[in-house]
């Protein structure tokens, strides 16, 4: 109902499309004046030596602030206290107790009291944080296993059906064969396509998992909504069962962990996709349009899509590496992580067994899983940037507690500001990743009094200062605007 309202607000011109513009404005600028200038520092960070060297800071991302606003203050709140439970509770722990030990311990290869809090993180933190989120995405799909059941047989029980041949408008759609001849091409070029070379195995596998996992995501985002689609646990599933079938048949080492994360990747992206689209269509009825059209155009935008994901994804990977500090991919990190610990026989248990224990105990005390267990997985820095978005949100919902419309207002008008940020972050990060894979170095900023360009403190009060800017956007009165 909200993207439809945004649709109708934005087809009649206005405020809506100038404070996306702004967003998008200013998410840009910041990001080419931080990140590509490097007028000051993308990260500020503070180490607590005292307390056995953890550390505290924040990604000073444009980005982050305005996934934070859209996520809002539970999620973020949630996120955060993850990583509380990580980095101080965990990290410290662990050095305190290594802290005596004269040899390694698996799965790194540096003594405990050599190492850094990130290097903690890195080495052990990362298994736990696995584990909780592997097992909250468990969770979440046995919690909706009733309506996964549901929907699957209520879709099931539509193919075939014939209509009257006098449809409605708001009532055609594209043809089934389309969506099947769709799954065809797909299981030859998994099968058969070398750079993929999935196998016939794989192939099956990529379309069978897709298939299911699509009814069970257009269904229930068509139901309950796109934030309750358990994209995590689908996947993580598809992952495990996929992996230990191609290990078991004797796919194995680099070639099974290339088939399984790509097979994993396949099934991942059309839950995503599935889930989209059935938002875009339960839009589209309401306010009255033509499905067919809308699918059409969903075909067009995956095929294009496809083409130009794949060549950002490979110029990010050339420019920085994926999986980096620059590009940290977590979702990609984790599934890489889970599979290679499958095919090897090297993943750390013990670790893994710890984050679904504590994944268990918030499911228990009623505290959702997920968010929790992406805090403790999640480094430190990215959760306390987006906590601060979510801070914001509840500052513009106090201010307006006594008028709820202007409250709403000013609820839609900061989402909107901050889908701009994102975007506009976003959007110049390829742009950098173009200057640094033609080696153009346009830091000036880092040989311009570098004590103050690249200090800490002022990556903290540019922060500040943008989500000052956050909040007073969102609060201000559009001209014509009513109380």
């Amino acid at each position: 109902m909200a993207a439809a309202e945004v649709l109708v607000t934005g087809s009649e011109g206005g405020s809506g499309f100038k404070t996306v513009v702004a967003g998008l404005s200013m998410g840009a600028g910041y990001k080419f004046l931080s990140g590509g200038l490097r007028l000051w520092k993308e990260q500020a960070t503070y180490t607590i030596q005292a307390y056995q060297g953890t550390m505290i800071g924040v990604d000073a991302l444009a980005s982050l602030l305005g996934v934070g606003f859209i996520v809002g203050t539970r999620a973020s709140l949630l996120m955060f206290g993850g990583s509380i439970v990580a980095w101080f509770a965990l990290i410290p722990m662990i050095k305190f107790l290594g802290a005596g030990l004269t040899s390694a311990v698996f799965p790194s290869t540096t003594l405990i009291a050599d190492m850094s809090a990130q290097q903690i993180w890195a080495n052990y933190i990362k298994y736990i944080g696995a584990g909780a989120v592997a097992m909250g995405g468990f969770i979440s799909l046995a919690k909706s296993m009733p309506t996964i059941i549901r929907s699957f047989k209520q879709a099931m029980s539509g193919i075939g059906i014939k209509g009257d041949g006098n449809k409605d408008r708001i009532n055609i759609e594209a043809p089934i064969t389309w969506v099947i001849i769709a799954a065809f091409f797909g299981f030859f070029l998994t099968w058969l396509l070398p750079l993929i070379n999935g196998g016939f195995l794989g192939g099956i596998l990529a379309v069978l998992f897709s298939f299911f996992f699509s009814v069970v995501s257009a269904r229930m985002v068509g139901i309950i909504g796109a934030s309750n689609n358990p994209v995590s646990g689908m996947t993580i599933a598809t992952l495990l069962f996929v992996t230990t079938l191609l290990k078991v048949t004797g796919s194995v080492g680099d070639d099974g962990i290339k088939k399984a994360l790509l097979i994993g990747g396949v099934v991942c992206v059309a839950i995503a996709v599935a889930g989209g689209t059935a938002q875009s269509l339960k839009t589209t009825f309401i306010i009255g349009g033509t499905p067919k059209k809308v699918q059409i155009g969903m075909f067009i935008a995956v095929a294009v899509a496809s083409v130009f994901a794949a060549l950002v994804i490979n110029m990010l990977n050339s420019a920085y590496g994926i999986g980096s500090a620059d590009v940290a991919a977590p979702q990609a990190s984790l599934m890489k992580m889970l599979v290679e610990g499958i095919m090897t026989a090297q993943l750390p248990w013990t670790l893994v067994i710890i984050g679904a224990a504590i994944a268990v105990f918030c499911e228990l005390a009623k505290i959702p899983v997920l968010p929790v267990a992406l805090g403790i997985y999640l480094p430190i820095t990215l959760n306390c940037a987006i906590l601060s978005g979510g801070i914001i949100r509840v500052l513009v919902e106090k201010k307006f507690k006594n008028n709820k419309k202007r409250q709403e207002a000013s609820l839609e008008k900061g989402t909107l500001l901050a889908s701009g940020l994102v975007a506009g972050d976003a959007l110049i990060g390829i742009v950098l990743a173009i200057f640094v894979t033609f080696n153009v170095n346009i830091g000036v900023g880092e040989n311009i009094l570098p004590a103050i360009t690249q200090s800490e403190g002022l990556a903290f009060i540019m922060f500040i200062l943008l989500a000052a800017w956050i909040y007073s956007f969102a609060c201000k009165k559009d001209k014509g605007a009513t109380e």
